[in-house]
């Protein structure tokens, strides 16, 4: 609860609420015009006419919401983190199943669309991230719930002390494998060719095989 409500502190902090529904439509379409002008052109090459003419609204429209580019940045972050939040318990019922298969199909496929819809957000993290502390807070925080989920859901195949540190390490590859394909779409591996997933899904559970065997 302590997590949502910092959240939403300094989201109100960088960006103005949108209180009507013709206000929050707006409020929406300049964030997905500059999600796709930080996967275009970057950081530093997006710049607010441009957001504002991808929006169709005014320069003014934008700054009326947003303080600046940052709290754009900001503002990105949050609606990722927002949906992934939002697919937590589907991968926790996954685990359920029983099946670790369903369970790490469903972290990939969930993985991969979050990067395949926000490119621009972590081209943006890669230029500028490190610069940004409350995006990287938000980032942060947000991969810790979805390493704790995959833990609980994976918990019961595991039965072994070191189940944290496999899901740290399964988390990681495939971020790390996922970044890739955004900072390089020409990249063998990109991330919207089925097949590239599959053989990522069968990476961790190989993974997870050979680590029971030695437990």
């Amino acid at each position: 609860m302590k997590r949502a409500t910092d959240s939403k502190i300094a989201a109100e902090r960088w960006a103005l609420p949108a209180k009507q529904a013709r206000s929050q439509a707006t409020r929406t379409r300049i964030l997905r015009a500059a999600e796709r002008c930080f996967a275009e052109a970057g950081y530093d090459g997006a710049h607010i006419s441009a957001i504002a003419k991808k929006a169709g609204c005014s320069v003014g429209a934008v700054y009326f919401r947003f303080k600046d580019k940052d709290a754009l940045f900001f503002a990105i972050a949050e609606s990722f983190a927002t949906e992934i939040r939002a697919s937590l318990p589907d991968m926790l019922a996954a685990g359920r199943s029983g099946r670790t298969d369903a369970i790490i199909g469903q972290f990939v496929e969930r993985a991969a669309a979050s990067f395949r819809t926000y490119r621009g957000l972590f081209r943006a993290i890669v230029e500028r991230g490190l610069d940004n502390p409350p995006v990287m807070a938000v980032i942060l925080t947000i991969r810790e719930e979805m390493a704790d989920t995959l833990h609980q859901a994976l918990s019961p195949t595991f039965g072994t002390r070191d189940a944290i540190f496999m899901v740290q390490m399964m988390t990681q590859i495939v971020y790390g494998f996922l970044l890739t394909g955004v900072l390089n779409p020409r990249a063998p591996t990109r991330i919207d060719d089925n097949r590239t997933l599959d053989e990522l899904k069968a990476i961790l559970l190989a993974y997870i095989r050979q680590e029971r065997r030695t437990t």
